[in-house]
């Protein structure tokens, strides 16, 4: 058989990870995941096979023990799709559980009591929130704005901010809208119940606009994430939304309605497919996995979250030499 170079690349890297009387007893698997654009930022690369076996370093298969026996496992291929919603893709996993496959969906939400079901949450990961956010001092700090509020400057049919309930700043009445997202194709991050088209007027920003904000553009409203949001309070604040304001505290606990929690579900019922989707988690909770989404600024629930300076502290000096 032909080998193509990533196969042959592969099967180097066994001989020399795997001694060679264990070397039949690795077998190359696949698995698929569903990424919502919400927190694909989070997620970046994790899925994919030179994640799971980074290149330049021996391929070492993933081993795990599943019904007293052992498996090892090298992911040759590991595919993720990427799209605004898991809800599509979380109904057709469900109707076809009867013949599981090593698949999985990374959940920016709670699965409904019907999903629970057939969906068992296998990794707790991470905590986020959807923030609206302005530069300090702008009126709406102190104001707030209703959720109905929120959800019209995301969607781009409240362009004021009096239409928002909120007295006009200095820079005038209009709001610049900024989302969260690369633009590509007009697409965006779905937050405050705004879809993933960018709305006419609107801009697209890898942050959500917020380096536009603190920067003192009071026209600004970005929508964007906790994540994002929470390194920047020196210079711009979280508006709080329906009376409640968003803090580390009640995003880690779930208790704001705007947090959400990021998780890693699979089918309850695996048959076949169980020790692959063992190997999987074992890699999406070990330290490579991790350290992917502490780089890429996930709010971890198993870390102590990054402390960063709030309005009233200043950010620490560098050490004198």
């Amino acid at each position: 058989m032909r080998l193509t170079p990533m196969l042959a690349a592969i099967l180097a890297g066994l001989t020399l990870a795997v001694p060679a009387e264990a070397a039949q007893r690795v077998e190359d698997t696949f698995f698929n995941s569903v990424v919502p654009s919400r927190v694909d930022h989070l997620i970046g690369f994790t899925p994919t096979t030179f994640a799971v076996h980074p290149p330049g370093q021996r391929v070492v298969p993933i081993q795990v023990r599943v019904g007293g026996r052992s498996y090892r496992y090298v992911f040759g291929n590991a595919a993720a799709v990427v799209g605004p919603s898991a809800d599509i893709y979380l109904r057709n996993m469900i109707r076809g559980r009867r013949h599981p496959s090593p698949e999985g969906i990374f959940l920016d939400r709670r699965p409904t009591a019907a999903e629970r079901r057939h969906v068992g949450v296998r990794a707790d990961l991470g905590r986020d929130a959807d923030v609206l956010a302005v530069q300090r001092g702008h009126p709406a700090c102190a104001s707030g704005v209703s959720r109905a509020a929120a959800r019209g400057i995301a969607a781009g049919t409240v362009r004021t901010w009096s239409a928002a309930g909120v007295p006009t700043p200095a820079s005038g009445d209009a709001i610049a809208l900024r989302r969260a997202g690369t633009g590509t194709e007009r697409s965006v991050e779905p937050r405050f119940g705004a879809d993933w088209r960018l709305p006419t007027g609107a801009r697209a920003a890898s942050d959500g606009g917020l380096s536009e904000a603190a920067s003192g553009s009071l026209a600004v409203a970005a929508i964007t994430s906790w994540s994002r949001a929470r390194a920047f309070q020196q210079t711009t604040c979280a508006v709080p939304v329906g009376g409640a304001a968003l803090s580390d505290t009640t995003v880690r606990a779930l208790a704001h309605p705007d947090a959400y929690p990021v998780s890693f579900v699979t089918l309850r019922r695996l048959d076949s497919a169980r020790p692959i989707v063992a190997a999987f988690l074992k890699y999406l909770t070990g330290p490579h996995a991790t350290t992917s989404f502490r780089q890429r600024g996930m709010l971890l629930v198993k870390d102590a979250w990054p402390t960063v300076p709030g309005p009233e502290e200043p950010s620490p000096l560098p050490p004198q030499p």
